[in-house]
């Protein structure tokens, strides 16, 4: 029978950022996927680093500023193993604040009406607004990308296939259990973000929560090139995430609907009118897809991450809204961890441990 030193459940953008930081530390990895790889939310989600979003949990401080430095080398290995872009954007956002919102970083430029005007003359809105060093990607290019890395030094995938249980022997972790099959290991980590509730023999205390999302673009016959607008655009009402194809992603709500994952013809047509209230060009594009995705929350609304009470099972979970944000740190700890080493970033404030169901 054939074991691996880690098996990770769940094929999301944390899991496929953390087998192949492993695979490249020298660890033998399989990742088993109930479905396709960033399919669920990885795939859903809008693709900001908003490291400077003032509505970061000061406790995530650490951790995302961690992250944000980290990207564009991660990009960047990433282009160099997988020979594919994740569409990293580094020309900022532009975030419209309240009068007691303050941005969390350094860099930030304020923007009167003039200079707005001058950095992105086709935006409307009025108000309080900043220009922070921002980025973003495209998150099914990401997870695209990220899994024929992995596959490429050698991560071994099982898909289709839900894991049930973690397979116990002598109190330790062994393997994980499918409906069909075992899969042998020395450790398991649980990346399976909402559905991380399901594992047995204890269930990580996620939940699901649903964001609809719209995608516009320009009508048949346009001759705009790239976006209308070059940078992400914030405001509390909605926010707009331009992609080098053309494409503007349009987000989000925050359901508690459990899995479902339908979309709403009137919540579409509200993020459109609220996008066009900003940037008005985009009442004249096309409605080109809408959906849906589960974030992963948590009961106090940060990370699972780190060892559990079970020897050999460990959990990077959790992540909620900041999945894409924190995968590079979120790796970078937990194969730290996984290979003896100690986190160069405190992790122990989101150890599972600190929910009565993960021990």
């Amino acid at each position: 029978m054939k074991t691996w030193d880690v098996v990770i459940i769940g094929g999301g953008v944390i899991g496929l950022s953390l087998a192949w930081q492993l695979r490249k530390s020298g660890a033998s990895v399989l990742v088993v996927e109930k479905g396709e790889p960033a399919r669920e939310a990885t795939g859903a989600a809008a693709g900001m680093i908003a490291h400077c979003d003032p509505g970061n949990r000061p406790e995530l401080a650490e951790l995302i500023a961690g992250s944000a430095r980290l990207y564009p080398e991660f990009v960047n290995e990433l282009r160099a193993e997988a020979f594919e872009s994740p569409d990293l954007r580094a020309e900022g956002t532009i975030a419209f604040l309240g009068d007691d919102e303050v941005p969390l970083c350094d860099g930030i430029v304020p923007l009167d009406q003039a200079e707005l005007v001058r950095v992105e003359p086709l935006i409307a809105r009025r108000g309080r607004v900043f220009l922070l060093p921002e980025c973003s990607v495209d998150p099914p290019k990401l997870g695209r990308a990220l899994e024929k890395a992995a596959r490429t030094l050698g991560v071994d995938f099982v898909t289709g296939s839900a894991v049930t249980e973690v397979a116990l022997l002598a109190g330790h972790a062994a393997g994980v259990r499918t409906a069909k099959s075992f899969y042998a290991s020395t450790a398991v980590v649980n990346c399976a973000g909402a559905w991380a509730s399901q594992i047995k023999p204890f269930g990580l205390p996620t939940r699901p929560v649903k964001g609809q999302m719209v995608c516009v673009v320009p009508q048949a016959g346009s001759h705009t090139s790239g976006p209308v607008i070059r940078h992400v655009v914030r405001a509390p009402e909605v926010y707009i995430v331009p992609r080098s194809d053309g494409r503007l992603i349009l987000g989000a709500t925050n359901e508690e609907n459990g899995f479902d994952k339908r979309v709403d013809s009137d919540v579409v047509q509200r993020l459109h009118r609220a996008a066009s209230d900003i940037v008005p060009q985009i009442k004249c594009m096309r409605i080109h897809d809408a959906w849906a995705g589960l974030r992963p929350g948590s009961p106090d609304g940060l990370p699972i991450m780190g060892a559990t009470s079970l020897p050999g099972y460990f959990a990077a979970t959790g992540h909620y809204r900041d999945g894409i944000m924190l995968a590079p740190v979120t790796a970078l700890l937990m194969t730290q961890l996984l290979t003896g080493r100690a986190p160069e970033i405190d992790i122990a404030a989101f150890s599972p441990r600190r929910f009565s169901v993960a021990g």
